[in-house]
């Protein structure tokens, strides 16, 4: 009952005693009015953390504890798998993006711009972005005014998510900024779009009332505050619609998904409430309806979906992606990594597949050997670093009727993947792959203030991963 009032009720087993009583229950306390006991945890508490109407008593917290104590496991089993993985296969050619690039090794932006073939890579660290040709040439480069997460490219100008502060925080310090596109691809300041946003990570233009000007839709992930927002333009600024008032949205797609013609959203929400939502529009722009389509305990880490359509009968399936480990519970956990799940064609979803990967990121749905269906290809960022770091990207070739071949990358090991972007990089007519690092050290000093500037050019921060799938 007290758990399941802000999330998914976590059974016992999804943790290990230790984690459960020195990571994740103490806090727990203070967001469910339990008194902590300790001056400094009650002095600094943050007041934007969300605390239950009515405080559990000392005496259920404690019957709360010992259940978790006496019920979760000593160790969480090892992660396990139908097939052995089989390393570095032939049809991908691995290769730096570019050789010794400088970097903070903190991609946070990593888009593909088809159209205009060029690439964008955005850092936080050093704040920058930058401007790259599909040959790898450096057109052009910018320093932010904070560490980016998204970009949109609309051929005179590039709008650009800045997440005002990184790090988890309440303070409504982000932006959508407008740049305007100069001679050889470089980049000027032209005006802020939207302020006051809570860290916000995504973001996307459509039109959904078609009066011909594009609304925003904005992840705004934030920590204890957050939400998930439709911004309209009202001839002078941007009017702000909430559509969900919670933290933790991370990453949508828009879609009709009632059939009725007009584009739904699809939202998935991490941070503590783990969730995908369907957002139904009544066909003028308005979200009269939520629906839930999949619930996840909140320790799963949820970090990526889309949506595609892997059993082929013409409604879309969710491929989702767990993961994140940087909160209470940072241990090897077997319920990570890539799941499809399978849409029964009435917007009711159940898993049909899993494949787990230690810190799963990201994952991308492409059939990259043209054979007609759908293969994967999965950045982690919380690999088994020390038991099996090649595992930190993986490639699944689809065999059909949700079999999958895995394949590992030697290359994985040189650090910790996170965003990626795919496109026909060299133009012959194959998709190849750009995977950025999210290097958790050089985080680590950058929070720390050991540098201002950091750069972690002793590893790759970008890599390649060409396609050699094509015919000889």
């Amino acid at each position: 009952m007290y758990c399941g009032a802000c999330h998914a009720f976590p059974q016992p087993n999804l943790l290990d005693k230790k984690t459960w009583l020195q990571g994740v229950l103490p806090q727990m306390a203070p967001r469910v009015g339990v008194s902590t006991g300790t001056l400094f945890n009650e002095r600094f508490r943050n007041p934007q953390m969300v605390v239950l109407d009515k405080a559990v008593s000392r005496v259920d917290w404690d019957k709360i504890v010992a259940f978790y104590r006496d019920s979760a496991p000593d160790r969480l089993p090892e992660q396990s798998f139908d097939a052995p993985l089989q390393l570095d296969p032939p049809f991908f050619a691995t290769s730096a993006f570019v050789p010794r690039l400088p970097s903070s090794g903190i991609v946070t932006v990593l888009a593909a711009d088809t159209v205009r073939q060029r690439i964008f890579v955005g850092e936080a660290g050093s704040n920058t972005l930058r401007v790259f040709g599909f040959d790898r040439r450096l057109l052009s480069s910018v320093t932010l005014g904070s560490p980016p997460t998204g970009v949109i490219a609309d051929g005179k100008h590039l709008l650009v998510l800045e997440s005002g502060i990184l790090d988890p925080n309440d303070e409504p310090k982000g932006s959508l900024v407008r740049y305007e596109f100069g001679a050889g691809d470089s980049l000027h300041l032209d005006k802020v779009l939207i302020d006051s946003l809570f860290r916000p990570v995504f973001v996307q233009p459509f039109d959904f009332d078609h009066d011909g000007v594009d609304e925003y839709v904005i992840c705004e992930f934030g920590n204890n505050r957050g939400r998930f927002a439709l911004y309209k333009y009202d001839g002078a600024t941007y009017e702000r619609h909430v559509l969900d008032a919670t933290p933790g949205a991370i990453r949508f797609e828009i879609r009709d998904m009632t059939g009725d013609g007009a584009p739904d959203i699809v939202a998935l929400f991490a941070q503590g409430d783990e969730r995908i939502v369907l957002f139904e529009n009544d066909g003028h722009g308005n979200f009269f309806r939520v629906h839930i389509l999949a619930l996840f305990p909140p320790v799963y880490g949820s970090m990526y979906f889309a949506l595609h359509d892997f059993n082929g009968d013409g409604k879309p399936d969710i491929l989702y992606v767990n993961g994140d480990n940087f909160d209470y519970s940072r241990i090897l956990k077997p319920y990570h990594g890539v799941r499809i799940l399978e849409n029964d064609g009435k917007n009711r979803f159940h898993e049909r597949y899993f494949f787990p990967i230690y810190g799963a990121a990201q994952a991308l749905a492409i059939d990259f050997d043209k054979d007609g269906d759908l293969d994967i290809i999965a950045a982690s960022n919380f690999a088994d670093l020390k038991g099996h770091p090649e595992r930190g990207i993986v490639y699944l070739e689809n065999r059909g009727g949700y079999r999958f071949r895995p394949y590992d990358f030697t290359v994985a090991g040189g650090n910790q993947w996170n965003v990626m972007a795919a496109a026909d990089l060299d133009k012959d007519g194959w998709t190849d792959v750009l995977i950025g690092s999210m290097n958790l050290a050089t985080i680590a000093r950058v929070q720390q203030r050991f540098t201002k500037n950091p750069s972690d050019s002793g590893r790759d921060a970008i890599l390649v991963f060409g396609n050699r799938m094509k015919p000889k």
